[in-house]
């Protein structure tokens, strides 16, 4: 995967056409973007999309997905955006989907071929293998594609976590990435939470959703340890989450890999400015980046001030244990 170019063009032509679907039949526009998620909502018996399904990563050629330069991206930059979709933090894929341009604009402006994943989680205690759902990484329009088939599950439960770990798990062991490979430059590993990670990522989960066989449990600081050896890790957590989340997201990651979110409608201009600042972009020219997809410049200096809190992975100590 990772071949071809975002169209912006493209993007947004497909999308009129889907509006214009959605008003000639009196419908919520989500419901034409988000068709797949809406047969799945009303059968339970649909699982997760075919594209998005972790089971296939298993049998893949080399049981991975691959970030990988081509002629067409000599220089591929891997960027794993992961999204919570319980209760009406679904509503964050939702925004993403409608920025993708900007988004997308902004990644090819600060990073020499981008391709992204896209990933997202509810919990695996209320929605077994449904509670995972994963990309292949891309360049090209088909990112829209894999963030409209994710099913937005909204449940989640009363259990104080959500499955991150799994997605976690999927970054540390089941990912491969020529920039660090060849290049020794991470990748960029966004995660949106607002709960805590579970203390073990479950072979038996582990079993069931990837078709995986695990020899035992995996605490989760080692799977972080090992996905730190490829991404830069940012864990974005939204004003007025649990604050004992976030308390652990910090013993965890450490603090400089905890982003506070103030408006959730601006997970993608802070994701852009997060890897605008880690390439070393000019900060006067990332604020105007940000004014010209309709921020004002006070809202764009929020923004920034929050990327600019994060800092390479590289550069970070190996935060206490919390579990």
């Amino acid at each position: 995967m990772g071949g071809g170019r975002w169209d912006t063009d493209t993007y947004k032509s497909l999308r009129s056409a889907r509006m214009s679907v959605a008003t000639a039949k009196g419908i919520a526009p989500t419901k034409v973007d988000y068709a797949y998620s809406e047969r799945a909502q009303q059968d339970r018996t649909i699982g997760v999309h075919p594209n998005l399904n972790p089971r296939r990563i298993n049998k893949k050629p080399f049981g991975k997905l691959e970030s990988r330069d081509s002629k067409e991206h000599p220089e591929s930059n891997a960027v794993f955006v992961s999204f919570d979709v319980t209760g009406s933090n679904y509503s964050r894929a939702v925004v993403a989907q409608q920025k993708l341009p900007d988004l997308m604009d902004l990644l090819n402006k600060y990073l020499k071929d981008p391709q992204v994943l896209v990933a997202a989680n509810d919990d695996y205690n209320v929605e077994g293998r449904r509670s995972v759902q994963i990309s292949d990484y891309e360049s090209d329009n088909r990112i829209d594609d894999h963030i409209r088939n994710v099913i937005l599950v909204g449940k989640g439960g009363s259990n104080m976590g959500e499955s991150y770990d799994l997605v976690l798990y999927a970054a540390a062991r089941l990912t491969v990435l020529d920039c660090v490979e060849k290049r020794k430059k991470k990748g960029y590993l966004f995660m949106y939470a607002d709960e805590p990670f579970f203390p073990k990522c479950k072979e038996d989960e582990i079993r069931d959703i990837f078709g995986i066989d695990e020899q035992a449990d995996i605490p989760i600081k080692d799977l972080i340890k090992e996905a730190r050896k490829l991404y830069n890790i940012f864990i974005i957590w939204p004003m007025g989450g649990y604050m004992d989340a976030r308390e652990q997201y910090v013993k965890l990651f450490g603090d400089e890999s905890v982003l506070t979110l103030q408006d959730p409608n601006l997970i993608c201009e802070l994701i852009a400015s997060v890897v605008g600042i880690s390439e070393e972009m000019n900060e006067a020219e990332l604020v105007d980046d940000l004014t010209k997809f309709g921020l004002s410049k006070k809202v764009a200096g929020e923004i920034l001030n929050t990327a600019k809190k994060g800092r390479k992975f590289g550069d970070l100590p190996e935060g206490p244990e919390a579990l």
